[in-house]
């Protein structure tokens, strides 16, 4: 009835005028035409507004109908792609953060490796710092060795030129037994002489001075043959002195050569393992600040948990807006109004899913101010 009222109300009007004037002008021919012309009139304007009722009617109800079509069709749109992005986003830092897992794994691994290196250069008996040492060690009493050999060469070499005193005394005694050989002879020939004389008396002390004689030539033999073997001696001990000192000079430069070959190859040795130490020192500094890098890149992507949790969120309200349309659709079908779109529902709704507090900033208007590296929101 109450949709029906705007309709007639032209057409009432109109049969209103009519019966007025035939009252207001007496039953006249006039009168009754007059009468009859408001009635047509009347009911002309009131189908005229009906159709225009009707038409508008229509139109809204058009409206309505394309409005909750629109909302079926764009929001399911909508709410894939995001539910797409969210799923390839999530996806992704999931993939990247399995990789990142592993790498970190691999630097754990490394750095143990790198434990274990270090131990091995620095300590332990078969550490590479107690092989150098020991080898030091060694090298050290080989060298030593050498100078104590060194030191009896040269000693045997002072004990072989002491020798020269006595060849000097030899030779003194191999000339004293010549004077008194000589002497000895001259002696005799003088026993001789006086025996000759004597004649008969003195023929038994000839026969003495001969065999004195005969003994003085001997020594005198005997002398010289020591000279010369004195001689040979000395040559040989002088030669011998000789040969020794060049010997010693050769092996004090050879000792010295492999002494200063040593230091020179234990330094080169040493420049090594101190650069085997600061390289396993650095891969494993560096390991570790690697690590630790890689450990807050994986704590920066919880981001994704956070806007997972905010798309899921939008997804679901919008997939209530063709809803919400339907039941603005309805509202007007019962109450021939056209009621205007009221967000606070679907705002209420998503509101009631926030737990963060820059979101209540957004859904307020406002700004989020951005949060400094070291602020890390956990989910």
């Amino acid at each position: 009835m109450n949709r029906r009222l705007p309709l007639l109300l032209p057409a009432a009007l109109g049969l209103a005028g009519a019966m007025a004037v035939p009252l207001a002008g007496g039953l006249s021919w006039l009168g009754a035409g007059l009468a009859l012309l408001l009635a047509l009139a009347g009911l002309a304007l009131g189908l005229r507004h009906a159709a225009q009722q009707r038409a508008w009617t229509q139109s809204v109800e058009r409206y309505l109908a394309a409005q909750q079509e629109f909302g079926a069709q764009v929001a399911p749109v909508w709410s894939g792609h995001i539910e797409s992005s969210r799923a390839q986003m999530e996806s992704a830092i999931a993939a990247l953060s399995e990789r990142f897992a592993g790498i970190v794994d691999k630097l754990d691994e490394a750095v143990h490796t790198a434990n274990l290196e270090t131990q091995n250069i620095d300590s332990g008996d078969n550490a590479l710092v107690a092989v150098f040492a020991r080898s030091e060690q060694e090298l050290g009493a080989v060298i030593t060795a050498q100078k104590t050999a060194m030191s009896s060469m040269v000693s045997m070499l002072e004990k072989v030129q002491g020798l020269d005193g006595f060849i000097v005394e030899l030779q003194d005694m191999a000339l004293d037994v010549a004077k008194i050989a000589q002497q000895s002879n001259l002696l005799s020939l003088n026993a001789a002489i006086e025996a000759a004389r004597a004649g008969d008396l003195g023929r038994g002390f000839a026969v003495v001075a001969k065999e004195f004689r005969m003994l003085s030539t001997q020594s005198g033999d005997t002398g010289r043959r020591i000279a010369e073997k004195v001689g040979v001696i000395s040559a040989a001990i002088v030669d011998t002195c000789n040969v020794v000192q060049d010997a010693v000079k050769q092996r004090d430069g050879r000792a010295r050569s492999t002494e200063a070959a040593i230091g020179r190859v234990l330094g080169e040795f040493r420049d090594v393992t101190d650069a085997l130490q600061r390289s396993s020192a650095l891969l494993k500094d560096e390991s570790l600040g690697i690590k630790m890098e890689i450990g807050e890149a994986l704590v920066q992507l919880q981001f994704q948990d956070r806007v997972s949790q905010i798309m899921t969120h939008v997804r679901t309200n919008i997939e209530q807006l063709p809803d919400f349309l339907q039941q603005q659709s309805q509202a007007h079908g019962e109450s021939r109004e056209l009621l205007p779109l009221d967000p606070h529902a679907l705002l209420t709704e998503l509101k009631s899913t926030y737990v963060m507090a820059d979101q209540h900033i957004i859904h307020s208007g406002g700004k989020v101010q951005a949060k400094s590296d070291d602020e890390i929101t956990f989910f």
